[in-house]
């Protein structure tokens, strides 16, 4: 942007030695003559190499204010400084105070506190160790539906899905067992995945509690505005959101939002990459089921790329 900025103010200034006149020049180049004057103060300002003084440039009396206030107060950044000076009775603004403090090598390094909530209070080491379970509204011949899925949070696997017009208890038991049918995992088995669950009422009854009990698997429930707690979940929906229901907007029937959604949702498993996974497929994570391996994998693809382009420069320089 800049090269061309001096590409026109040094076209104009040959027009008008030339005795063009610059009202014309401007217009034919179809610039305003405001941006111009600005651009040409601008460069004048640079080329002197001094700052641009104006009626409301800080002085060295606010220097000193800025200097005193950041001298109480060390632990304050310049926004903060502002506000301070404002309540003491001297109005500059925020940008202000941020170029003299940094010019005084005085703006430290920031770094954002992680907020508590946003740790995340598991981190599963292989596939169908926890799984996640939620719902979202759709829309089918103008009446609202839900889609209610299981997805596995090591692999971001959908496990299994469901097109509902509402939810129940029911929905969540058989939503988990579907997901361990899919993948032959008896209801007695021993090691079952720990369910996370948000606490809306389906997931925390006694009916759901009780069928759980009885099998021996694990629920475990997000805490309340806490939706990082099933974070996998809530990423999934915002990205079948943005790509296939938003885009939809109203399904023509069920046995239509049935297919579009189930080819969705293995398009999402099998071929789309997921940057969390390193580009990787949830299907290709799930079957490999070690990340030592996924990066290995990684790691050999990149090498190969490498050296095929190394190959191709070398016998490129050779011509």
């Amino acid at each position: 942007m800049q090269t061309q900025i001096d590409d026109i103010l040094a076209f104009v200034s040959r027009e008008k030695r030339e005795g063009q006149s610059l009202a014309k020049t401007l217009k034919t180049l179809g610039i305003n003559r405001s941006s111009y004057y600005r651009w040409k103060n601008k460069k004048v300002i640079e080329e002197k190499n001094e700052p641009r003084i104006t009626i409301k440039s800080i002085t060295n009396l606010d220097r000193s204010k800025i200097d005193a206030m950041k001298d109480l107060h060390p632990e304050m950044r310049h926004r903060q400084i502002q506000g301070m000076l404002q309540q003491s009775g001297t109005y500059i603004s925020a940008s202000e105070v941020y170029q003299y403090l940094k010019s005084q090598g005085k703006v430290e390094c920031y770094e954002r506190r992680v907020a508590p909530w946003d740790e995340p209070l598991y981190e599963p080491i292989h596939t169908n160790t926890m799984w996640g379970a939620d719902w979202t509204k759709l829309r089918i011949g103008g009446t609202r539906w839900y889609l209610l899925t299981l997805i596995d949070f090591y692999s971001r696997y959908l496990v299994h899905h469901e097109v509902v017009p509402t939810v129940n208890s029911g929905h969540i038991k058989n939503l988990y067992e579907m997901g361990l049918a899919n993948f032959n995992i008896p209801l007695d088995w021993h090691l079952k995945p720990e369910l996370r669950l948000d606490q809306e009422s389906p997931n925390t009854s006694k009916v759901t509690k009780a069928f759980f009990k009885d099998i021996g698997a694990d629920l475990s429930f997000a805490r309340v505005n806490r939706p990082t707690d099933n974070a996998r979940t809530e990423r999934f929906y915002r990205t079948i959101k943005q790509e296939e229901i938003y885009i939809v907007g109203d399904y023509q029937d069920e046995k239509t939002a049935k297919e579009v959604l189930g080819e969705y949702i293995d398009w999402y498993n099998e071929r789309r990459p997921h940057q969390a996974l390193w580009n990787f497929t949830p299907r290709q994570i799930h079957e490999t089921n070690n990340k030592t391996e996924n990066l290995k994998m990684l790691r050999l693809l990149k090498k190969k790329s490498w050296d095929e382009r190394k190959d191709y420069w070398l016998e490129k320089s050779k011509k």
